[in-house]
């Protein structure tokens, strides 16, 4: 641990589901970190955000009495992600695509919190698209501080680059020149919850296991043949008249609920993103694995990037360190 002389950033990253804390030095190195099972869900279900923000404050106290510090050896507290939905903190405006990092980091949110914390948090607001026709209008919170701490990533790729971050909602990136130009936004991982615990399709999608490609690849197909309603019914079938294995079935359920995905991104890519030369996943191996199956014989993309993400020093990280060093040049 560091001497007491200098000050430390603490940093939230509070998600749908989860909500995380970092403390970083005054070199943005990475010292600690926790993670809770709490997130603007509870809060939209609760109708209030009583129980985020007292789970905030209770990963934050943990935090300092875990590194023997007091709140006074905290220089800043950022926070990211759904605590700027009307379900987090403080409803905070989106920022407008296209946009670079300086900018960004311009139009961070400094938030009073009184009920726990008394003191400033600087909140990042999420990005959103703008059209006169609803259906390309798209929006993230949280996603973007993944996405500004992947550019360094990107360097020596030509062309525009499309950045799959899978999740409760999986959002895609359209980003070129170190400036993020637009947004493609997906109902997936609350879509999978919901067939999960709400379906006859529960014994299906019970447990993550592992993955059989051509399953997954039939199951696009399917998808894309015959549109979802009936696809994710076959998944059924196969379990009623006892085809195929557990795996088997899983794998071809998770084809048909996440190929919209790749429907979309080569629909964006054709229309929206005309150079777009790469697809890109932040995201395990697990993840990088169902994509690697969804788009093997897209005429699109021969390969998926893959980006790891780790619990270590994930890009959320990355990403507020550049919004610090933008804003300490400033």
């Amino acid at each position: 641990m560091e001497s007491r002389k200098k000050f430390f950033t603490v940093y939230f990253d509070s998600g749908t589901s989860n909500t995380r804390i970092y403390l970083l030095d005054s070199r943005c190195q990475l010292l600690y970190w926790r993670k809770k099972s709490i997130g603007s869900k509870d809060s939209a279900i609760s109708g209030s955000s009583l129980a985020l923000r007292r789970a905030m404050k209770d990963l934050y106290d943990e935090l300092l009495d875990s590194c023997r510090l007091t709140d006074g050896d905290v220089d800043q507290i950022y926070a990211s992600g759904m605590v700027t939905s009307p379900y987090g903190l403080k409803e905070v405006p989106h920022c407008q695509v296209p946009i670079d990092v300086k900018t960004f980091s311009r139009d961070l949110y400094p938030y009073w919190e009184e009920q726990y914390f008394n003191r400033e948090i600087i909140l990042v607001p999420g990005l959103r698209t703008e059209s006169f026709d609803f259906t390309f209008v798209n929006n993230m919170r949280g996603e973007e501080i993944q996405i500004i701490g992947a550019l360094e990533e990107l360097k020596g790729l030509s062309g525009g680059s499309a950045i799959i971050l899978p999740g409760s909602h999986t959002h895609v990136a359209y980003v070129k020149q170190n400036m993020i130009k637009g947004i493609l936004s997906n109902f997936t991982g609350e879509l999978f919850h919901a067939l999960k615990e709400e379906t006859i399709l529960s014994p299906i999608l019970a447990e993550e296991t592992r993955l059989v490609e051509e399953m997954v690849k039939k199951g696009y197909t399917c998808l894309k043949n015959f549109g979802f309603n009936r696809a994710i019914y076959i998944a059924h079938a196969m379990r009623i008249f006892n085809q195929g294995t557990p795996e088997e079935r899983f794998s071809f359920a998770e084809g048909v609920i996440n190929g919209g995905i790749r429907q979309s991104i080569e629909y964006y890519c054709a229309n929206v993103w005309p150079d777009c030369k790469n697809i890109i996943l932040i995201g395990n191996a697990f993840m990088h694995q169902l994509y690697d199956c969804l788009f093997a014989e897209s005429s699109l993309v021969s390969k998926i990037h893959w980006l790891c993400e780790q619990d270590q020093r994930p890009f959320s990280v990355k990403g507020l360190e550049k919004i610090i060093e933008s804003r300490r040049s400033a």
